[in-house]
């Protein structure tokens, strides 16, 4: 049996070439085409199209990025992708950089610095042409890794942003917003779990301050207890620190999450000790992922707006790749809101 041709290797064997004699045209003016050239006739355009579809012509885009010295391809280095926020985020860049015509590599790190360090070598060396990354390990000892001229965009709470884009919403505003609405509703004893009073500057620290100025604000005095610090963001270190004040004979009335996984193991481990959500104690989480509108209650959360996160960074990283440098430094305060639902109404 012949295997020497067929329609798959003529496809292969199918150069621009061909395309051009076909058409009557030049090789420059089917590569034109192909890129998207937009001052072409229409009549030149439909004879390259038939040409191609005649021949069954599959352009070699790989090449022609290599060219260009471009991949379309950005890499996306995330914290833990177990983390909800992280993974609804992570298909909204997918989302906007497919429409920009890119795709996008994502790197879970693990809280490993390794894995953070290996993300950004991926583009220093050019296995991808920009980084949109929110580094939790990386701080003011390391931070040379990102130095550059290569695309960059930062996300989240950072020690030390590195000079390039840097999008965030203000923390500290968003959780003194929250434990603000928590007073307003009465309560006075307000826990707020996965904050931390000290460390470098991150989620943890950030968010803690906005607790600790709306206290300070409405006068009532702080008990660093009702402070929980907790090593992984989940559920059920959300439900151990709840059983830890309880431990401590200490029964708060409001509770503040740093994300609304936190969030979900207080309620449950408040409804396992009998005590009823929001009556006896309200609930604010962080992020407002998907799922805090399907809790029982459903949760108060507040939303950092990850769509507009995504595309703002997106387009700045595409706009860099495409300028051939990195943007300069700039601190973009993306706005947030409380959507307010069962777990702590609205007042």
């Amino acid at each position: 049996m012949d295997t020497t041709s067929g329609p798959s290797q003529h496809r292969q064997q199918t150069t621009l070439r061909d395309v051009a004699k076909l058409a009557g045209v030049s090789i420059a003016t089917v590569s034109h085409y192909l890129s998207g050239y937009p001052y072409m006739r229409e009549s030149t355009k439909a004879r390259v199209k038939q040409a191609i579809d005649q021949l069954g012509y599959v352009a070699n885009t790989s090449a022609r990025n290599l060219k260009a010295g471009r991949t379309h391809l950005i890499t996306l280095s995330v914290t833990d992708l177990r983390q909800s926020y992280f993974a609804e985020l992570a298909e909204r860049i997918i989302a906007a950089a497919r429409y920009r015509g890119y795709s996008v590599l994502v790197e879970s790190t693990g809280l490993n610095l390794q894995n953070e360090l290996a993300s950004i070598d991926s583009v220093r060396q050019q296995r991808t042409d920009g980084l949109i990354i929110s580094p939790a390990i990386l701080d003011t000892g390391n931070s040379s890794a990102l130095d550059g001229n290569w695309p960059l965009v930062m996300l989240g709470a950072q020690p030390s942003p590195a000079s390039a884009p840097y999008i965030h919403i203000d923390n500290t505003q968003a959780a003194k917003e929250a434990t603000t609405s928590l007073i307003n509703a009465g309560c006075r004893r307000i826990a707020m779990i996965g904050g931390a009073l000290t460390g470098p500057i991150s989620s943890r620290t950030t968010r803690a301050k906005g607790y600790c100025l709306a206290l300070e604000e409405a006068g009532i005095a702080l008990d660093k207890r009702l402070i929980r610090e907790v090593g992984d963001w989940n559920s059920l270190s959300g439900a151990r620190a709840i059983g830890d004040l309880f431990d401590l004979g200490i029964q708060p009335d409001g509770i503040l999450a740093g994300n609304d996984h936190l969030a979900f193991g207080v309620i449950r481990q408040l409804k396992d000790m009998g005590l009823r959500v929001p009556a006896d104690v309200r609930v604010i989480g962080f992020d407002n992922i998907d799922e805090a509108q399907y809790s029982i209650p459903s949760l108060t959360s507040v939303d950092q707006n990850a769509d507009n996160i995504a595309i703002r960074a997106v387009d700045s990283l595409i706009d860099q790749i495409n300028a051939g440098h990195r943007a300069p430094s700039a601190d973009i305060v993306m706005p947030h809101t409380i959507v307010y639902r069962a777990s702590s109404p609205s007042v």
